[in-house]
């Protein structure tokens, strides 16, 4: 089994001009007044088939830290805090870096936990007796995914290949360039990409018909909005 990993979510940062002051200082005095939570996105994946598409972000993460947010404490240091409702009763905050650039169009972090990953593996082809059944199949399609987060997974089925979507969380990743857009004092955009590979079924293996597929380069694209509450 081999396994892809999308990298995925998170935060910050854009410009507002005025007259007095420089539109990265407005960008951290929106930025560091507020607490802010994830509450839409999306991200572009390519599907073991080569084509790619959309996927909402929010059923990729885990049902127990759709309510964590994070603060910006300073113009280099933040802060990720768990919500309500706790994945295990030890959780506490965690502490991040970032840094504006660009005139506070882009931002950068280091150490940034309250991010997450959709993954999935490819098994052997999945052969099924049409004769005496006819199963239903989902064909290049992600499917009851929030369900999958309490289950284990969901299999859905790449042409005859088994396909199996999860989730998980990125410890201290780091995102680096991402552009903010739609900054207000309650809400903002992230926008970023992330270079990985995607597990290509469309004929190309490393060996026989039923050998795994093999690994080709990609680019996963992010858009996330984060609100303040």
């Amino acid at each position: 089994m081999k396994y892809f990993f999308l990298a995925l979510s998170v935060v910050i940062l854009f410009a507002a001009c005025s007259k007095t002051t420089t539109p990265a200082s407005s960008t951290i005095s929106i930025l560091t007044t507020g607490k802010w939570k994830i509450s839409n996105g999306t991200l572009m994946l390519r599907k073991p088939n080569g084509i790619d598409t959309t996927l909402n972000y929010l059923p990729w993460i885990p049902l127990c830290h759709q309510d964590d947010y994070i603060r910006f404490s300073s113009a280099t240091t933040g802060y990720s805090y768990p919500g309500a409702i706790l994945c295990d009763p030890s959780e506490d905050s965690t502490t991040f870096t970032w840094n504006l650039m660009s005139g506070g169009t882009t931002i950068s972090f280091q150490g940034f936990n309250f991010s997450y990953a959709a993954s999935y593996s490819v098994n052997q082809p999945y052969f099924f007796d049409t004769i005496s059944k006819t199963p239903t199949l989902v064909l290049d399609t992600v499917v009851n995914v929030a369900a999958a987060l309490a289950t284990g997974g969901v299999v859905v089925l790449d042409s005859t290949w088994t396909l199996k979507f999860d989730t998980g969380a990125v410890s201290g990743f780091e995102i680096y360039n991402a552009t903010l857009t739609s900054l207000t004092q309650s809400a903002f955009t992230l926008n970023y990409a992330v270079y990985t590979n995607y597990l290509d079924t469309t004929n190309h293996h490393t060996g026989p018909p039923d050998a795994l597929p093999i690994s080709r380069p990609d680019t996963i694209y992010f858009s996330v909005t984060y609100t303040n509450f």
